[in-house]
Order: structure tokens, then sequence, then C-alpha cells
């Protein structure tokens, strides 16, 4: 035979059927390889939120006393007794005073109370006070020695690290509330796994708690 047949393998139609022989056409296509992989589900960190004492003090009253309870955004957590609180209040009641009773004094007296009036209201904020709270303290010229702590966010309490009657300090963390509308599934790869994966690919998972789905 010719060069051109050297590779062809001829089979009578008997031989042919007991190989059982399949072909297929020669075609360009992507290589695809199922990856298992074992993980848990987790809190999304971007929906996870922690409630920590912006200033030393004691916690008098704890409206959320367990873990697993839902929330809203705005809803009671917690009352905090502070000194430092009770200071920043008596400085933003004496500044609103001032204010009103320099109105007819100089523009140079009445610019300087102004802004030391604005100080005091910041300062309330930056040690967690909300504006409506910041208002009515100014509102009424009364200074509260517990102050209630809201929550940011809505979701469902995960960590409770405080109890009542608890002293506290800056940065201590009391509460932690997670929005379990969305959640994270943190999965384990070997190191040859990793060729395979790429961002933005689809996963499809199971777990034990909802078997079958």
């Amino acid at each position: 035979e010719d060069g051109s047949s050297a590779s062809r393998l001829s089979l009578s139609e008997t031989a042919l059927k007991l190989a059982d022989i399949e072909t297929s056409p020669v075609r360009r296509t992507a290589v695809t390889k199922e990856i298992r992989l074992i993980g848990m589900v987790d809190y999304d960190e971007t929906r996870l939120t922690h409630i920590t004492a912006w200033v030393p003090g004691r916690i008098e009253r704890m409206f959320v006393d367990y873990k697993g309870i839902s929330v809203k955004r705005g809803d009671h957590m917690l009352e905090l007794y502070s000194p430092e609180l009770l200071s920043a209040q008596e400085e933003l009641i004496q500044a609103a005073k001032s204010v009103l009773r320099l109105q007819s004094g100089s523009a140079l007296v009445r610019k300087s109370t102004e802004q030391s009036l604005v100080a005091a209201r910041e300062k309330l904020k930056l040690l967690g006070l909300t504006d409506g709270q910041v208002k009515q303290i100014e509102k009424s010229g009364k200074a509260e020695d517990q102050v209630t702590i809201y929550a940011p966010i809505g979701g469902i309490v995960v960590e409770r690290n405080a109890t009542e009657g608890m002293y506290v300090q800056t940065g201590t963390r009391i509460y932690s509330i997670a929005d379990l509308s969305k959640l994270w599934i943190n999965l384990d790869a070997y190191e040859t796994d990793l060729p395979w994966i790429r961002y933005g690919q689809k996963v499809q998972f199971s777990t034990k708690a909802i078997p079958g789905k």
C-alpha cells in the first residue's frame, strides 16, 4: 500500500461489530472537570456589624439578653451610664445657653460661642449619640445620666459579650449583629484544584441541614 494508507486500520464487518468501536469528529472545545470541595456556611463579613462601647461606662440595662434575637435598625440595645458622656452633655447645654445669652453681643463673640456649640454637638456624636439624642438634650437642657445605644443595622444578634452591671472600656465589644439575608460559603481547595477554579464561576452546593436541595 502507499504511504497515505499506512495508519489506516481495516476490519471486516464482523470484526468491527466485535470491537465495538465508536468514532467522533475532531473539534476544538473547552476542557471541563468537576471539582468536589468541602466547606462551611459562614456570615457575610460585609454584613456583620459589631456594637462596641464608644466611651468607658457601666451597662445599666440590656434590652437584648441572649443570642438569636432578631432586631431592626434603631431598636434599643442597651442603656449605658458614663461620667464622660454626662460631662459632654453638660458642655452642650452650657454652650447652647451661651449662644442664647450672647445673641445681642458682638459678632466675634457670637461666632465664638456658636463654634463652641457646634463642637459640643460633634463631640457627643463622636461618643456614639444620634442626631436625635443630641437635639433632645439641647432642647430639654437636661443631661441624662443613662444613654441608650441603638442597633445600627437590622439582623440577628449572633454574639453577646457583656452582661448588665458590667463595666466596659472604649472599644469593648458588646454585641455582634449579622444580616443573614446573604451568606458566604467558604470552601477549601487543594493546590492541584486551583487551575480549575476562577473568579465568577458557578458553584453548586448542598448542606446536611437541608439535604437533597
